[in-house]
């Protein structure tokens, strides 16, 4: 008689019996624990010491790519001209994916970052430099900048830490009064949404010509930074960048987390017992009627696709400006400047666009170079970005040359 009741009992209200299943599941799970709590209690101990050690190592190896670095000013070939120039930084982003170490040793050390650097001063023409953390060799950079550009030339820093002052910036005495303002720059749509490469051949879309046209107005005191950190794009991040585009190309939702799924499926279930209907996939079977796309749409998928079909790097563009006058005239001046340092990258607004968010202390965040997470931006939209300026005063002084510089001209300075 109990179990006949307890069968009308759970057919007139379902959720009873779906209650007692839940509770004596969470019975025998609580007594599984007491069984075996000593297990669990060293399984938790050494996960945590595993993981304590695994951040031990990634610390000491980031400490080392610090302790190690070194920062190179490179100086373009004469003659340069600005569609060679991108054509190069595309052959030069293209190249240097091949740094990021095998995925053993990315567990241990995490993947080294390259930082770019255009130091703009009163006075003084617009400098590229790079700085190479100490897992990345000097040899290695050197000949990937040849092959991009023949005839470019390297001028070797001492080595600096990430603790030190802006590395070789010829800033004025007394930097503790220093005016400042910066920002950094983030794409404002998802990363799968590609900016705009402009034409190479185009010169009025360069966004180094807007950059030497602001060293062009700079004061006596007054100085600019742009700094774009880049690493190769690998692993999860990267696995999880392409599921995202192959599911917009396949028409599939987006992915969803396992408790989203869970409560999902379990809701489903709980209306179909209790309207005693299915649901209208299995109904009408798994069947899908084929999208049809507008031009615009298809257009977009195709940019996408094109994105994904290149090597992708993680970027972060941070920049600031400073003066060494004081007063609100020299506040102005320099949030001026730092305008004209966004506006220069606006110029690649597309399908994505470049949006600028604060940054606090920017100097000595751009000092550091830490990067922890960047944009996904692929290498034309990198080469855009980050390339050689097609002319500097530096052509006309005779220290660049028109064909491949011999190993013996690198000199330190």
């Amino acid at each position: 008689m109990s179990a006949t009741s307890n069968t009308l009992a759970s057919i007139t209200n379902p959720t009873s019996g779906i209650a007692d299943a839940l509770t004596t599941a969470a019975e025998r799970a609580g007594a599984w624990i007491q069984q075996h709590l000593v297990l669990l209690i060293v399984l938790a101990v050494l996960t945590a010491a595993c993981l304590a050690v695994l951040a031990r190592l990634r610390l000491l190896a980031r400490r080392r790519w610090y302790a190690g670095a070194r920062v190179v000013t490179v100086l373009p070939p004469a003659g340069l001209d600005p569609a060679v120039a991108v054509a190069g930084a595309r052959r030069l982003w293209w190249d240097l994916p091949s740094l990021a170490p095998p995925r053993w040793k990315r567990l241990f050390a995490g993947v080294p970052h390259l930082a770019v650097e255009y130091h703009l001063a009163g006075g003084e023409d617009l400098a590229v430099r790079l700085w190479l953390p100490g897992p990345v060799p000097t040899s290695r950079i050197d000949a990937a900048l040849r092959a991009a550009w023949p005839g470019t030339l390297v001028l070797d820093h001492a080595p600096t830490t990430s603790r030190s002052g802006q590395d070789g910036e010829s800033a004025p005495a007394g930097m503790a009064g220093l005016v400042v303002t910066g920002g950094t720059v983030r794409p404002e749509r998802p990363e799968h949404l590609p900016l705009r490469v402009p034409d190479p051949r185009d010169e009025s879309v360069d966004p180094l010509r807007a950059l030497e046209a602001v060293t062009g107005q700079l004061a006596d005191g007054e100085s600019a930074v742009v700094q774009i950190l880049a690493r190769p794009a690998v692993g999860r991040r990267l696995r999880r960048y392409r599921h995202t585009v192959d599911r917009l190309h396949s028409g599939r939702p987006g992915r969803r987390s396992a408790l989203a799924s869970f409560v999902s499926v379990l809701t489903r279930e709980l209306m179909e017992i209790v309207t005693g209907s299915k649901s209208t996939a299995s109904t009408h079977g798994t069947s899908e009627t084929p999208r049809r796309l507008d031009p615009q749409q298809t257009e977009e998928l195709r940019e996408i696709r094109s994105k994904k079909q290149q090597p992708q790097w993680e970027v972060v563009l941070r920049y600031y400006a400073a003066t060494t006058a004081h007063g609100p005239q020299a506040a102005d001046r320099v949030r001026g400047i730092a305008d004209s340092l966004f506006g220069a990258f606006a110029l690649l607004a597309g399908r994505n666009a470049l949006a600028r968010h604060r940054l606090p202390r920017p100097r000595v965040v751009i000092a550091a170079r830490r990067l922890r997470r960047g944009a996904l931006l692929s290498a034309g939209e990198l080469s855009a970005l980050a390339h050689l300026p097609a002319r500097t005063e530096a052509l006309a002084s005779g220290q660049a040359r028109s064909v491949p510089a011999p190993p013996h001209t690198t000199r330190r300075i």
